[in-house]
């Protein structure tokens, strides 16, 4: 099942407009977040790590090691972003064996591509 699927029904959606910051580079990590409208893009000081799109996923981290915020996610267009909890992300895990599996293929991806020479 694609990240997005999970994600689809959440009843925590939060609006933000064009450049708007959703979060700041070490912030308290309380929730991660699934794109269902709009463009994010992560930052680590003026450096873009990661455009995401529909569908993308940002914040886990913080829900999987309970620690500050490691970039900034800023609105890139107008979006409509489910949040989610470390409740409901444990319960994710818990319940869902394949979204952990997901979890860890997105994040393979990205440090596969923050490494690549």
């Amino acid at each position: 099942m694609p990240p997005f699927a999970y994600f689809a029904h959440e009843r925590d959606v939060r609006v933000f407009k064009a450049g708007d910051v959703i979060f700041s580079d070490g912030d308290p990590g309380d929730h991660m977040f699934a794109v269902l409208e709009g463009d994010v893009e992560i930052r680590k000081g003026e450096r873009v790590l990661e455009r995401l799109t529909v569908g993308g996923i940002f914040g886990e981290l913080a829900l999987i090691d309970r620690t500050a915020r490691s970039a900034t996610a800023i609105a890139v267009r107008d979006c409509r972003l489910a949040a989610v909890g470390q409740q409901r992300f444990a319960a994710l895990v818990q319940q869902m064996p394949y979204f952990a599996l997901d979890l860890m293929k997105i994040l393979a991806d990205r440090l596969r591509r923050a490494t690549a020479t």
